[in-house]
């Protein structure tokens, strides 16, 4: 029992967090419920995308009526992208050794984190060509979407081969190709972290099944986290929102790097 009280907690902080960047934290979901349980991989991988499942869907309602940042109609053409690609990447993975998986995607969360961090984003030039000019609820603004539809697969595919949401990719190339205002970036993610994870429950639910008592207890602890986390987003500069997006993608890297080599 003190185990499982100790894994909520932690669970609790890691939602808290990534919550205040529209982020799931799947990156350290799965790694702390082997370590901390001790349960099989499988077990711990249904209940990871379970929390990631919930945390998404607490973080829309808060993103969408509290904030006012998913713009929806972006959100669900690039779904249908990401929800593709993850979907390939997944396929084709078992032929691929998964430290190159790993090392691959740790130097893409580097160099989107270093991109981030020096705030090259607002600097780059790509013309009016493919410009989708949106107004909706939250904004109003141009997006390059022709530049985001083949990186945003990339990003996809490799997180699909890795066994994460890909969030930690996808809000950096909106913000640095497509032009989206960082705060919009990262609520419009909110769905799309929603639509990657729940199709990976719904596929291990019906291979392996999911342990129920580990989903419920960590499930308060997550939504607690995502609920406050998500209100504390107003209150973040700008400036702050990038730091710490691209401080979260330097230690996801380093983890994921860890990992590979232990």
């Amino acid at each position: 029992m003190i185990e499982i009280i100790i894994t909520a907690l932690i669970i609790f902080t890691i939602s808290l967090v990534f919550s205040m960047f529209g982020k799931g934290g799947g990156e350290l979901y799965l790694p702390v419920i082997i370590t901390l349980l001790g349960i099989p991989f499988y077990t711990a991988a249904g209940v990871s995308l379970f929390l990631i499942l919930l945390q998404s869907l607490s973080m829309i309602f808060v993103y969408s009526r509290k904030h006012r940042l998913i713009d929806w109609r972006v959100a669900l053409l690039l779904a249908i992208i990401v929800g593709a690609s993850s979907f390939s990447g997944g396929f084709v993975s078992a032929s691929i050794p998964a430290i190159y998986l790993k090392i691959t995607f740790a130097v893409f969360l580097l160099i989107s984190a270093f991109l981030l961090f020096l705030n090259k984003g607002t600097k780059l030039k790509l013309g009016k060509f493919g410009v989708w000019h949106r107004v909706f609820s939250g904004g109003e603004y141009d997006v390059h979407i022709l530049y985001l539809i083949f990186p945003i697969a990339v990003a996809a595919f490799f997180a699909g081969m890795v066994g994460i949401s890909g969030g930690g990719l996808i809000v950096p190339i909106a913000v640095l190709l497509g032009g989206m205002p960082i705060r919009i970036a990262m609520g419009t993610n909110t769905f799309l972290v929603l639509a990657s994870s729940s199709m990976g429950f719904l596929g291990h639910l019906a291979k392996s099944g999911v342990d129920w008592y580990l989903c419920v207890v960590l499930g308060i602890a997550i939504i607690t986290g995502s609920q406050i986390g998500s209100h504390l987003h107003a209150k973040i500069k700008e400036k702050n929102l990038r730091v710490g997006l691209a401080a979260i993608l330097v230690f996801a890297a380093l983890w994921m790097i860890l990992r590979s080599i232990i």
